[in-house]
């Protein structure tokens, strides 16, 4: 059974152990100029590697203490990485699994980082890469990896995490949509993004949260990503509370997540496309760190519960991670009518 409620000054609808943001009218106007959404900045490149390079030079002074590099083919490292990529305040550099794009190089050459640190084994990236990355820092190339998705994830938490942390953030290794919404969050919490198999807990991530022994644990995502079973057996591992954010969908879970996680008046929120999910990855750190939503919508069109959380939020000002392809110009030019002056 479902039920109204009022949180945070939006309408919601409570269903089943989720809150799913309910649609309300959306504002009308939008400004423009120059043929630009006023308000609204695009950060793209030709691909994902030119995207990725541009949000780092668009958001990060030359010598950062340490720049993640992630693979922009295979995503699960870099979504555990991201929060930690926020915490540490370095960008997050995608790359091929033998080579680094000319845009990635270009990018490392002027950020002149102190550290590098890879995430992911070899083969998501190579150790060639890993070789080659040595020439662009001072303090030497780190890996941080696992056998999997999991024992990666953990041990990524594991480097950057001592015990007793207040949250964390428990999303599907498997389907990434929920991960990427939570990622900012994560980083603006300064707590771990773990991943876990949908119908069970890896026993690489039951040890680290065992380790970490969390006052908190959010589930991203609902039952069909991260199973009821596996969310109540994370009670063994906090004493604190489990709570589940997630909505009917990719585009529901990202407006729950970010109206559960911010207040309105964002100084930015960030949008992009919630089918392919490269320009978000290197976008999430960003978020962390200027304490902005990621927000998912469609390549040509912002879905309801979407309209609302911007409502809701109130944003200064919007940037649209990638190009015209992911997110066309008609939905840059619609997100101009939810900035807030």
């Amino acid at each position: 059974m479902s039920s109204a409620v009022v949180r945070r000054g939006i309408v919601a609808l409570v269903a089943s152990g989720g809150l799913v943001v309910a649609p309300l009218a959306a504002p009308t106007a939008f400004g423009a100029d120059s043929g630009r959404a006023e308000g609204v900045e695009r950060i793209a490149g030709a691909d994902r590697y030119e995207t990725s390079a541009e949000i780092s030079r668009r958001s990060f002074d030359s010598g950062v203490g340490t720049a993640f590099i992630a693979s922009g083919e295979i995503f699960t490292d870099a979504l555990s990485g991201a929060p930690v990529a926020a915490q540490r305040k370095g960008p997050l550099l995608l790359v091929k699994a033998g080579e680094i794009p000319s845009a990635i190089a270009a990018e490392l050459t002027r950020l002149r980082p102190r550290r590098i640190v890879v995430l992911g084994g070899p083969a998501t990236i190579s150790t060639s890469v890993e070789s080659q990355l040595g020439s662009y820092t001072s303090g030497g190339v780190d890996r941080w990896m696992g056998k999997d998705r999991y024992e990666a994830s953990a041990q990524i938490s594991q480097e950057t995490f001592d015990p007793g942390v207040s949250k964390v953030y428990l999303a599907s290794g498997e389907v990434f949509p929920d991960a990427l919404s939570g990622a900012p969050v994560a980083g603006m919490d300064g707590a771990p993004m773990l991943l876990t198999a949908d119908d069970r807990l890896p026993s690489a991530i039951a040890e680290e949260l065992d380790r970490l022994n969390p006052k908190t644990i959010y589930v991203l995502g609902g039952p069909n990503s991260v199973s009821d079973e596996v969310s109540a057996g994370l009670t063994d591992y906090t004493d604190g509370f489990v709570e589940r954010l997630w909505g009917a969908d990719r585009y529901d879970a990202s407006a729950n997540i970010a109206t559960e996680s911010f207040a309105p008046g964002v100084s930015v929120a960030y949008v992009a496309y919630g089918q392919v999910f490269s320009d978000a990855l290197s976008g999430a750190p960003v978020g962390g760190i200027r304490r902005g939503p990621m927000l998912l919508v469609d390549d040509t069109d912002i879905p309801d519960s979407i309209r609302e959380a911007l409502g809701y939020l109130q944003p200064r000002k919007i940037v649209v991670l990638g190009g015209t392809a992911s997110v066309s110009t008609a939905v840059e030019e619609e997100l101009a009518g939810y900035v807030s002056p």
